[in-house]
């Protein structure tokens, strides 16, 4: 269930937020208009490029072929006879760009995929273009495989696209080497951990939302103790059997379930790479802080504020939709999945907090970041295409497009180079508009339907769910049945996102966030010892003094040559 909301929003942010033929439909044929062709040869380094304007959405005058490697999910149903190279998406390119997708060569997403990108950097043999992760990126760059975009991104990228990156800071420069532009990234979806608390269960005590462990602590207790769930009322639920203890660098935004923020309200960050007192690379699961944060939840564990089943339970999720919880941790749309608990109990007012604080009562989170890039080979004779199409992964309400496609909806396999992109300020811009159409500071008509589609759709459902007072968000404040089909949208940007959009979080970013060479070999049994070790020492089947141990064996087994090549990349 997690995946699919996941999913989902992804999709919404990155296509239904951004039109990008729409406005621009008049202006696609071969030449429209005043604006010249694109030039077959541009970006190749054969023929200098012109200063003109250029259409970012006109047809290119002759077929543009490019070759790329590309992901398959080889359990995926395409319509009818498509596929991956040939289909509705795929025809669209040609007809409208002249646009010709070939695949250089297909391998099944994840491992498959990512030791065939590997093969085609050692062996120098690159398509046109592929999408990479930032170690595959790191070592084209160091090859000097790859073409600088900088020129054609200039002139190709339509304003959308560019607004996209201009909403993103700092985004384009990480991947700029020595004032060249190797590559676009994908943007990624805000995520911070917060404490999900049932409120009504608070009133009920008379207490108050947390900000401190402390306080945090003794909530969990006091549901415990008047038994809020039952005679089996679980504190703080958790990690299920198979879920990790908190999110890490390979997997930025999993915030959803564990105990992340346990950690970061003790300035600890497991799983990811953060600088020392002297700014060199450290794991984050090896620090004193971290120690201290075990400390600390095993000594939870063994008062019963942690669920006695952490990591052998099945589902969490059950945990929460059966009312037998009052608290868990998860990112702002945890509230896209609190139907369950709000069918069994109208009464489940489910509330986020941004807590728990550290000493210092700063709210910390570990950033997420973006591990996916398209990159184009330096060989590639149309570079300036390959922008083209991913400008066109956000195709938004062209009735041309909608009438070829039928209105299905693209996924990342019908869309070749698929990339998450989105405006950085996406969910602010749609939490702010929601309140402002609330209290009529601003018209439906007035949102930017452009730049934020799906912002423009909630805020012409908003008036018919959410009830006076406008700035209480708790659910007997909503209308769940007035309109059901924009119930949960509206709910969980409200009441999630405005707690988010609020906070004022202190965002400590991995310094890796892909797999180092070493990685490759070591990483799966340094990351079972820690996770087994850690595990041990919350439950309480293994000593403090274990935690040292865990230290010693990850530094021996690989631990320190991975922290060298982590330190190269600062």
């Amino acid at each position: 269930m997690k995946k699919a909301i996941f999913s989902a929003l992804a999709v919404l942010m990155a296509t239904a937020s951004i039109t990008a033929c729409s406005s621009n439909s008049g202006k696609n044929g071969s030449n429209g208009g005043s604006s010249a062709a694109p030039d077959s040869n541009a970006g190749s380094g054969n023929t200098p490029v012109a200063e003109e304007v250029i259409d970012p959405f006109a047809k290119f005058e002759t077929p543009m072929e490019v070759s790329i490697g590309r992901g398959i999910d080889p359990n995926y149903k395409y319509d009818g006879t498509d596929t991956a190279e040939e289909n509705v998406y795929t025809r669209w390119l040609k007809d409208k760009y002249n646009i010709v997708v070939k695949h250089a060569w297909e391998a099944a997403t994840g491992n498959d995929y990512q030791q065939k990108v590997s093969l085609a950097i050692s062996s120098n043999d690159l398509p046109d273009a592929l999408v990479v992760n930032e170690t595959q990126l790191r070592q084209m760059v160091k090859a000097g495989q790859l073409a600088d975009l900088k020129e054609v991104y200039e002139k190709y990228a339509s304003p959308e696209l560019k607004a996209v990156y201009d909403s993103n800071p700092g985004l384009l420069d990480s991947v700029t080497f020595d004032g060249k532009l190797y590559a676009l990234p994908e943007t990624t979806l805000p995520s911070a951990p917060m404490t999900w608390i049932r409120k009504d269960w608070l009133d009920k005590l008379g207490l108050e939302g947390p900000k401190s462990l402390e306080d945090l602590g003794k909530i969990a207790q006091a549901f415990k103790d008047n038994k809020l769930g039952g005679e089996n009322t679980v504190g703080i639920v958790g990690t299920q059997q198979g879920g990790s203890l908190s999110s890490n660098f390979l997997a930025s935004t999993d915030h959803w379930y564990n105990f992340s923020p346990l950690f970061f309200a003790n300035d600890a960050y497991p799983g990811i790479w953060v600088k020392d007192k002297d700014g060199n690379a450290v794991y984050g699961s090896i620090t004193e802080e971290t120690k201290k944060a075990l400390t600390m939840m095993r000594d939870w564990y063994a008062n019963g504020i942690l669920d006695k089943e952490l990591g052998i339970r099945k589902s969490t999720a059950e945990v929460v939709a059966s009312g037998q919880t009052g608290i868990f941790f998860g990112p702002w749309w945890s509230a896209y999945n609190l139907a369950d608990s709000m069918a069994n109990d109208p009464n489940a007012n489910w509330r986020p907090y941004a807590a728990p604080l550290n000493e210092a009562g700063q709210f910390n989170s570990n950033q997420a970041t973006g591990s996916s890039y398209i990159v184009v080979s330096k060989n590639a004779e149309h570079p300036e295409a390959v922008i083209k199409m991913t400008t066109l992964h956000k195709w938004g309400k062209d009735e041309e497009y909608k009438t070829l496609t039928a209105g299905k909806e693209m996924t990342s396999q019908e869309v070749p180079l698929f990339l998450i992109l989105g405006a950085g300020d996406q969910l602010e811009y749609a939490v702010n508009t929601l309140r402002k159409v609330l209290t009529d500071e601003v018209k439906v008509e007035e949102v930017d339907s452009i730049n934020y589609g799906w912002a423009y759709e909630m805020a012409q459902h908003v008036k018919a769910i959410k009830k006076e007072p406008f700035d209480n968000y708790d659910i007997q404040h909503f209308d769940q049945q007035a309109d059901p089909g924009f119930f949960t949208h509206i709910y969980a940007h409200l009441n999630g996102g405005s707690t988010f959009v609020d906070a004022n979080i202190n965002w400590v970013r991995s310094i890796a966030t892909a797999q180092t060479k070493t990685m490759e070999s070591r990483w799966t049994n340094l990351k079972k010892l820690e996770d087994e070790t850690f595990l041990k020492i919350i439950m309480g089947s293994a000593d403090i003094s274990a935690f040292d141990e865990f230290v010693a064996k990850w530094k021996d087994q690989g631990g320190d040559k991975i922290t060298e090549e982590v330190n190269e990349l600062k």
